[in-house]
């Protein structure tokens, strides 16, 4: 079995109350999360995050599917809304002018392998007037849709993507922001709103972490003691990873949403930033 980090339901929660809650799911091969907001009352109501054993990535479709079958609140309850992302490491953005949907696999195999069992997607990004393009395991996003009945999913580096740069166009400054799930980083520079660099990591170590960290301010040409970092998703000041980038980053702050829902008694000791990437999903 994997491990359970969070499990959380506030006792607002309340099963003839669905169709009025908003659920936020995040995948990927090695973790999963979900939020349950009320979008009447803009409160949370339930939070989970689970990181998939070694053992369950080996079969992650059969694991995925007890995962949702074992959770009361997934198995047989209906939503008013319920969004579906992925974290996955293959992805590219590609100018909306120089898009062709012919050749979107074309677009991934010039990066890196994309496997006769992958699907290959496509999503426009209009905060960048680009069109992202990613892949996935066929069987992984057919079993994740048909257990939650979605009809469709998305990738969740568009929603950060368009949240950072919104930040970074009302601030008006330089940052590096960065999403950590499991053992996967999303990374990404903006000056004034404008994109700089993005990239995606798998880190065994703390100083694999803040080794890819310091490259992306490397490739942006910036200085860890001058340009501010936004860290959200599962890190924590008393984590391994924070210890690391404190040596380096001089700036470090998390990721706040625009507009925050209001937390229950049983989510108000959880920091905000757990779930940043979440929200950005609504």
């Amino acid at each position: 079995m994997g491990i359970s980090n969070y499990d959380i339901t506030s006792a607002a929660f309340r099963t003839d109350r669905t169709q009025d809650y908003e659920l936020s799911i995040l995948t990927g091969m090695d973790s999963f999360a979900y939020i349950i907001r009320d979008r009447n009352e803009n409160r949370l109501v339930a939070y989970r995050s689970y990181a998939f054993s070694g053992e369950e990535r080996r079969d992650w479709a059969a694991a995925f599917d007890r995962l949702v079958a074992a959770d009361g609140k997934l198995n047989g309850t209906r939503y008013g809304k319920v969004t579906l992302a992925w974290d996955t490491p293959v992805l590219d953005l590609v100018p909306a002018p120089l898009f062709n949907e012919a050749h979107c696999r074309t677009y991934l195999e010039q990066l890196t392998v994309v496997g006769l069992e992958d699907e290959v997607r496509h999503e426009p990004l209009h905060e960048l007037n680009t069109e992202l393009i990613y892949s996935a395991r066929r069987d992984h996003l057919a079993a994740a849709e048909r257990r939650l009945s979605t009809g469709g999913s998305q990738h969740f580096a568009g929603s950060l993507l368009t949240a950072w740069a919104a930040r970074s166009r009302r601030l008006g400054h330089q940052a590096i922001s960065c999403a950590v799930r499991g053992q996967r980083l999303f990374v990404a520079g903006h000056h004034n709103g404008a994109l700089e660099f993005y990239n995606t990591f798998t880190y065994g170590s703390a100083q694999d972490g803040i080794y890819f960290l310091l490259l992306a301010y490397d490739q942006c040409s910036w200085t860890p003691d001058r340009i501010p970092l936004y860290l959200c998703g599962e890190v924590t000041t008393e984590g391994e990873l924070y210890s690391q980038v404190y040596q380096y980053v001089e700036d470090i702050r998390f990721s706040e949403y625009a507009a925050p829902p209001a937390t229950p008694p049983e989510l108000a000791k959880l920091p905000a930033h757990l779930y940043f990437d979440l929200l950005c999903l609504g």
